[in-house]
């Protein structure tokens, strides 16, 4: 990926950690243009102070650095000239339902591409929604009734009571009832157990 210059630094915007202290001022014009939001997004962002800005001879400006802070907290971004698509480390443990401990893990094991912007780190989106696709095949979360009744040898009478008595979350996905994993191998572990 070719490193975009930010357009009154001349420097590259992931090499500007070390540069906090530089206090450029963009127009919001330039942070539209920057972050790939588009103006009237910026100035609510201002108003709601969300975004630190100053009025100065009647136009409003933004410290680059404020930016780029709050733009390294969002969740996931698109492409743009600040960063490449990039997920925070909230942002793919909301997209994956999984702790802080196993997506670090989870990054580490399919090798995804990560970057600092700012202080915050960010990982590559591409990488993040391909090793999830593959972590999904490989360890699937959420099966059908009949593959449960079928994998763990449980009676689908017990299965669908389990359902019912909400000991088993269930999901509807493409007109298919799924059923939690974790959940199912948790009442297998109980019926045998009990026997």
């Amino acid at each position: 990926m070719a490193k975009i210059k930010h357009p009154k630094l001349g420097l590259a915007p992931l090499d500007l950690r070390a540069q906090d202290h530089y206090e450029e001022m963009l127009t919001v014009d330039e942070a539209s243009k920057l972050s790939g939001f588009s103006k009237q997004f910026i100035y609510r962002l201002t108003k709601s102070n969300s975004l630190c800005y100053c009025t100065l001879c009647g136009i409003t400006h933004i410290k680059y650095r404020h930016l780029r802070a709050w733009f390294a907290k969002l969740p996931s971004n698109k492409d743009c000239h600040l960063c490449p698509a990039s997920f925070s480390l909230v942002g793919l443990m909301g997209y994956t339902k999984m702790g802080r401990c196993w997506v670090l893990r989870f990054v580490e094991r399919y090798n995804i591409r990560s970057y600092y912007l700012g202080n915050s780190r960010r990982f590559n989106y591409e990488d993040c929604i391909a090793a999830w696709t593959v972590e999904l095949t490989a360890n699937p979360q959420w099966i059908t009734i009949e593959k449960a009744v079928k994998e763990y040898a449980i009676e689908s009478d017990i299965l669908l009571s389990a359902t019912a008595s909400k000991r088993v979350r269930i999901k509807c996905k493409d007109t298919k009832v799924l059923v939690n994993v974790k959940d199912v191998k948790q009442l297998k572990e109980l019926k045998q157990w009990e026997e």
